[in-house]
């Protein structure tokens, strides 16, 4: 059981070692063979109501969310495609359809597009506003995340990628394979919030809401956790921290294997 332990904890610091590395040393796969890029932008919009979901999956490329005081819900997708020559990038560009689909409440951001293939490649970059009362389902395989200004629930998932989110309000529930995670709750947000935040290789940082109520649970593997709120610990305190800050009426779960935790 322990050599499986540790042989994961290892494979997960050579990957973030090789992710760092190739961050700094600018490798990019595409340009072992000749490459051409191609970008078209796309503008949709459609009425979405306060209290509405709002749903996206993307496979690669960023997603930029803000909240707003509006009625509708406005996209901008920036489509980036990639092959051997221009007209190859364009048509492969031009293959691309992005609608919005509504069902009910929930208002879904849909992307179909060719099946790819070798020595070409399609990433999307979303820019969204939307009203901040406003729920979001939103994951992207590889591509950062960031959200501003929301009061409801937020669901965000990213394979690799980090996920910020400011100025909210709500529940949220976070998840990043590799990738750090940064919160900032607004001081107008409820003290008692339940919050969900999962990284395998990544740290965390989360300025808790004023006030902020709450039963926390926080753990690393390979790591520190660290607290300026004034916490009510129950057990020892190291790798695994487990308390509650005032009447411990929310919820704070925060777990990474890889990395540190920060609570503000």
């Amino acid at each position: 059981m322990k050599y499986g332990y540790f042989t994961k904890k290892s494979l997960l610091i050579c990957l973030l070692c090789m992710l760092t590395i190739s961050t700094c040393c600018c490798i990019n796969i595409d340009s072992w063979w000749p490459q051409v890029e191609y970008k078209k932008t796309n503008e949709l919009d459609a009425p979405l109501a306060p209290g509405s979901v709002l749903a996206l999956e993307n496979d690669v490329g960023s997603i930029t969310i803000d909240g707003q005081d509006v009625v509708n819900c406005n996209v901008t997708a920036t489509i980036t495609t990639k092959a051997s020559t221009e007209e190859e990038a364009k048509e492969l560009a031009e293959q691309i359809k992005i609608e919005l689909e509504q069902n009910r409440n929930t208002l879904t951001v849909k992307i179909k597009k060719p099946q790819n293939k070798k020595r070409r490649s399609i990433s999307i970059s979303f820019n969204i506003t939307v009203p901040k009362q406003t729920a979001l389902q939103i994951g992207s395989d590889v591509g950062e995340i960031r959200v501003s200004n929301i009061t409801e629930k937020i669901e965000a998932r990213t394979d690799v990628g980090t996920i910020s989110c400011e100025e909210i309000s709500g529940d949220i529930d976070l998840q990043a394979d590799v990738g750090k995670v940064n919160v900032v709750y607004s001081k107008n947000a409820l003290a008692a919030c339940n919050v969900t935040i999962k990284t395998d290789v990544g740290s965390i940082d989360i300025t808790t809401p004023p006030d902020c109520s709450a039963a926390v649970q926080a753990n690393t593997d390979v790591g520190s956790i660290t607290t300026d709120m004034p916490l009510t610990i129950k057990g020892r305190v190291g790798k695994n921290l487990q308390g509650k800050i005032g009447a411990g009426e929310g919820k704070l779960y925060l777990r990474t294997d890889v990395g540190s935790i920060r609570i503000r």
